[in-house]
């Protein structure tokens, strides 16, 4: 869910933004059940043009239609490691040595010049810590220098020195940083001070452009949920919105097939060994439709194995790992990931008394 301050800390809304931002929390009703995710919709998708697609796709998902009418956003992972183990993430997940560390340079360029005109906004997260990738912001410059609004989200927690004012001084449009509920927990699942993580985001409030937006966001697991209330008046000075996003994780045992809406957001993700796919928790690539160094993009968003695996989950056959998908119900707080149930049985999310096996916030 977002959580909203009463004064605005932005500026005057134009009457297009007001127009889109009523549309998607419309959307967000009809898709999540919750307006809440509207704003974390306006964040991805500023254009008119955009919103009409997604319209098309969304439709496609509620008919069943496998097929995506336009990538519309890019998921980038620049770097496939982490500065911090949380317990939500790299700290209690088996990911060491699944593929290289930085992305190169000459992949991320294939992947920026080769991206459809749909695209609006490109977004650097996944499984690693942007601010670890020594090029990032080159990285932020060449996107916006070919027309797309660039997104990161970051952990914080490397956000001074000379990292703080490349980053400040790069045409980055959001940057998302990822909070705690308070300095006991973030200790216990981060292993951070949250002081320091307090005065990282002040400090580059302070240094970045007027252009460039601050955003926060949480991930709901069982040891802060209870505290999630109280979020947005500890953090409130930074930004009018928290967005609470519940926890992901994969599950041993295999739920009833679904029909996830992830593949028909219009968002593609790109990872460090040049893998594609559709699904932005494909932790270990198991749902890939290709790689970019041995198809071009357009092969890819054509080729067979998207239309496949779109084909797969709308015959109610999607892949095993989809099965074992799940997220921590937290009330009050809308999924993520919008299911439609093919049978009556609804998987078990496998989170309740576990500690974390994601917790990724992207």
């Amino acid at each position: 869910m977002w959580q909203r301050r009463n004064e605005p800390l932005t500026k005057r809304k134009t009457l297009t933004e007001r127009a889109l931002r009523a549309a998607y929390a419309v959307a967000s009703r009809i898709i999540y059940g919750d307006s809440a995710h509207a704003d974390w919709m306006y964040e991805k998708m500023q254009r008119p043009a955009t919103c009409f697609a997604i319209a098309i796709n969304v439709a496609f998902y509620a008919l069943r239609v496998p097929r995506v009418y336009k990538i519309t956003s890019a998921m980038i992972e620049p770097v496939f490691g982490c500065n911090l183990r949380c317990k939500t993430c790299w700290g209690v997940l088996d990911l060491e040595g699944h593929r290289q560390t930085l992305m190169s340079w000459d992949l991320f360029c294939k992947i920026v010049d080769s991206l459809p005109k749909s695209v609006e906004s490109v977004t650097f997260a996944l499984l690693g810590e942007p601010l670890l990738h020594p090029r990032l912001h080159e990285m932020i410059d060449y996107v916006a220098g070919r027309g797309f609004r660039a997104i990161v989200f970051t952990n914080g927690m490397l956000l001074k020195g000379e990292a703080l004012s490349r980053l400040a001084q790069s045409s980055l449009s959001v940057l998302n940083v990822s909070i705690e509920a308070d300095n006991e927990i973030a200790g216990e699942i981060r292993g951070i001070d949250l002081d320091i993580l307090r005065a990282n985001v002040a400090a580059f409030v302070k240094a970045k452009r007027l252009d460039t937006e601050v955003k926060l966001s949480i991930v709901a697991h069982p040891g802060n949920r209870d505290k999630l209330p109280f979020i947005l008046k500890e953090w409130g000075e930074f930004a009018e919105h928290i967005k609470i996003c519940p926890q992901m994780g994969v599950s041993e045992e295999s739920g009833e097939p679904f029909l996830c809406i992830e593949p028909w957001r219009g968002n593609l993700n790109f990872f460090t060994n040049g893998n594609v796919s559709p699904c932005c928790f494909d932790m270990y690539n198991e749902l890939a439709i290709g790689n970019l160094s041995a198809q071009t993009l357009s092969e890819i968003i054509q080729g067979g194995a998207f239309r496949a695996f779109l084909q797969r989950i709308t015959r109610g056959q999607a892949p095993p790992r989809c099965l074992r998908c799940t997220e921590l119900p937290v009330k009050g707080i809308p999924l993520r990931v919008r299911k439609r149930m093919h049978s009556k049985k609804q998987p078990d999310s496998g989170l309740r008394d576990k500690p974390a096996q994601d917790g990724s916030n992207r």
